[in-house]
């Protein structure tokens, strides 16, 4: 069997991650970068405002290199990853090239009006594939009226070759770490813990979003922290704290698998979804407001035992739930393989 992964070549993403989830179930597959026959389509145009009235003319050549590079190639599958530029006519290219089912696994909310997440043919594109998969319930409702005609629920996971738990310090450096890119929301959160704790946070663009003279810009702050060095990051803290984004409010994110696969003692976010995935107070401490959120940093801060049995109990929870149990479901719903690993 062989499978054709479409997406984006970034470090710790998730095109990696499954290309290592169906090598490991024994499958062949190769990999299409999406972001590289972008910029190969892209003129060399410096103004932001003549890219924006060029870039219809560059989807359409993007989306025609794309079809062309994929001809003449035969898989048994052909799995898209977000896709957020392709066309529904090439969609339908892939799948008469290739000879195989398209299933699309988009990892934001493609109804979303943020411009990072919105496809750029419109959500009526989901309808040309085979299934779509979503990592939140409450999308599916959406995905149907735009008329996909197979929706299916698939959550994040973990990648035992990124995620798994490394050594940490007696005295972690910070009370709290937090690894990811900052937003209103999350500078909200870590400001009011700045103000009495040692905060930890790993990620870009930071100082562009960070008040100047709050208690938050007294932090401190450290690059990006991708693929392995995720663990890393979060080993130097005590606590890691996970903040949802809005659209992740009403689900999960790839965080809430991956610190618990890190063996991370978890405070995150409450959502409706993540209270269905873990047991709260056993596998992840949760939150929902600024006065919550103290609350329990105040209370788990001091007791490194309880901690240490929470952050256990996390990791064994997701041991098991990786991406090559994700491409196990993936490969059944596409009717080429039969079983129950879901």
């Amino acid at each position: 069997m062989r499978v054709l992964i479409v997406g984006e070549d970034a470090p710790g993403g998730l095109m990696g991650s499954y290309e290592r989830g169906f090598a490991e179930l024994g499958i062949e597959t190769q990999t299409f970068c999406l972001a590289r026959a972008y910029e190969s389509s892209v003129p060399a145009i410096r103004s932001r405002a003549l890219r924006r009235v060029a870039e219809a003319v560059v989807l359409g050549a993007f989306n025609e290199n794309v079809a062309r590079d994929l001809t003449g190639v035969e898989f048994d599958l052909v799995l898209v990853i977000k896709g957020h530029r392709l066309s529904s006519n090439t969609v339908r290219r892939i799948r008469e090239s290739t000879g195989a089912p398209v299933v699309n696994l988009y990892p934001d909310d493609p109804f979303s009006r943020e411009r990072s997440n919105r496809l750029a043919y419109g959500p009526n594109v989901l309808a040309a594939y085979d299934a779509c998969f979503t990592f939140a319930r409450h999308l599916i409702p959406e995905y149907e009226r735009a008329g996909v005609g197979q929706v299916e629920y698939l959550p994040f996971a973990r990648d035992p070759a990124l995620h798994a738990p490394v050594a940490s310090r007696d005295k972690p450096a910070f009370d709290v770490v937090f690894v990811g890119n900052l937003d209103p929301d999350r500078v909200r959160f870590l400001d009011a813990l700045a103000q009495d704790y040692r905060v930890g946070v790993f990620g870009e663009r930071t100082a562009t979003v960070v008040p100047k003279g709050s208690a938050l810009a007294r932090a401190t702050f450290a690059p990006a922290a991708y693929g392995d060095d995720l663990a890393r990051a979060l080993a130097c803290g005590a606590i890691s704290l996970n903040v949802m984004r809005p659209q992740n409010s009403r689900s999960h994110n790839m965080r809430s698998f991956e610190s618990l696969a890190c063996g991370a003692f978890t405070l995150s976010q409450r959502t409706p979804e993540l209270s269905q995935l873990f047991v709260e107070g056993e596998h992840v401490v949760c939150f929902s407001n600024v006065d919550e959120l103290r609350a329990a940093v105040a209370r788990w801060l001091p007791d490194a035992r309880a901690r240490s049995a929470i952050a256990a109990a996390g990791y064994a929870r997701v041991r098991d739930d990786t991406y090559a149990r994700r491409a196990s479901t993936m490969l059944q719903i596409a009717g080429l393989v039969s079983g129950a690993a879901r």
